[in-house]
């Protein structure tokens, strides 16, 4: 289940310039699901952030790591998370539909920067 982790009031300003005070704003950790296996050398997650608008989600991939935002209103879901493993970011797809952002990533083969060496 998703969990609040922040309320805070934030300031906003109006086109008439003058500054006003939202009610609140609501920092939420969004309910994520992680499969990973070690058979197809990939990562799957679904993550729940229902009511958000996909060009309001913005996705950070590291090879260890993801960081998501997206907002809805007065609400922010915001995650930090390890995948589990370390992935090729370059070769991770998303795709959002029905409030659903399904990850996969591609786990990193230690041996694909492996050099060669010679023997003598």
């Amino acid at each position: 289940m998703a969990e609040i982790v922040e309320r805070k009031s934030q300031p906003v300003q109006e086109q008439t310039g003058e500054q006003q005070t939202e009610e609140y704003s609501y920092a939420i950790y969004p309910d994520i699901r992680r499969t990973i296996n070690y058979d197809t050398k990939t990562v799957e997650l679904e993550i729940s952030i229902p009511g958000v608008k996909k060009e309001d989600i913005k996705l950070l991939v590291l090879p260890e790591l993801f960081h998501l935002t997206g907002k809805r209103g007065q609400m922010q879901y915001s995650a930090n998370q390890s995948f589990g493993a370390e992935v090729v970011p370059e070769k991770t797809v998303a795709k959002y539909e029905n409030g659903l952002l399904r990850v996969k990533a591609i786990i990193r083969d230690p041996m694909d920067t492996a050099k060669s060496v010679a023997i003598q």
